[in-house]
């Protein structure tokens, strides 16, 4: 499997072997660019209908599709050190720490 994944549309299979641990918020996110949660406001109506914050799985979409999931993946390989040097690091790597995180914990579920 490639580092990356691809924000065409992603099988139940692609998406199990991406992290068996995948928190629910990710999940969707993953679920929202296969297009399951359609867009605009039908989106944010059925992502609340199904018990989700709509910022927070749009915010992590958001992320996936700009390849921060590459950059998660490093974080987790320790390629960005740890602490205030890791939101340093992707700082100054023109990342948003606070995104990267969230991906991080998702991924790590």
């Amino acid at each position: 499997m490639s580092d990356r994944i691809s924000v065409e549309k992603l099988s139940d299979e692609t998406l199990g072997g991406v992290a068996g641990g995948m928190t629910r918020d990710l999940a969707a996110a993953y679920d929202v660019m296969n297009g399951k949660f359609g867009d605009g406001e039908e989106r944010k109506a059925r992502l609340a209908a199904a018990g989700y914050d709509y910022r927070t799985v749009q915010n992590l979409v958001n992320g996936l599709s700009r390849g921060y999931d590459k950059v998660a993946r490093s974080v987790i390989d320790g390629a960005y050190g740890n602490n205030q040097f890791r939101i340093n690091a992707l700082r100054a790597a023109g990342y948003d720490p606070a995104l990267v995180q969230d991906i991080v914990n998702g991924l790590l579920g």
